[in-house]
């Protein structure tokens, strides 16, 4: 593995941490607009940011090359641990 590959691998993982963080953020929100104010629309735009945000984010690592996308994909599977954590210790 090259030095470029490394840092790309590095950043995109930082990025899907990010990302799944915000991503999991959003499913809560939209999740609680639906269920205790019951505010379709603002649920569905809530999931219509947290999908385009998720999916811009794993095509622009996937064009990238394969590593950018799994440490990418990996990040954002850390992202929900860490999200789990928080919603578990509140």
């Amino acid at each position: 593995m090259s030095g470029v590959e490394l840092l790309l691998g590095a950043g995109a993982l930082i990025l899907g941490i990010g990302v799944g963080l915000v991503h999991f953020a959003l499913l809560r929100a939209g999740t609680d607009a639906m269920l205790l104010e019951g505010k379709a629309l603002k649920s569905i735009a809530l999931t219509v940011l947290r999908f385009g945000l998720t999916i811009t984010v794993l095509v622009g690592c996937a064009l990238l090359g394969a590593v950018p996308l799994l440490t990418a994909a990996l990040g954002i599977g850390i992202g929900r641990a860490l999200t789990l954590r928080r919603a578990r210790s509140a």
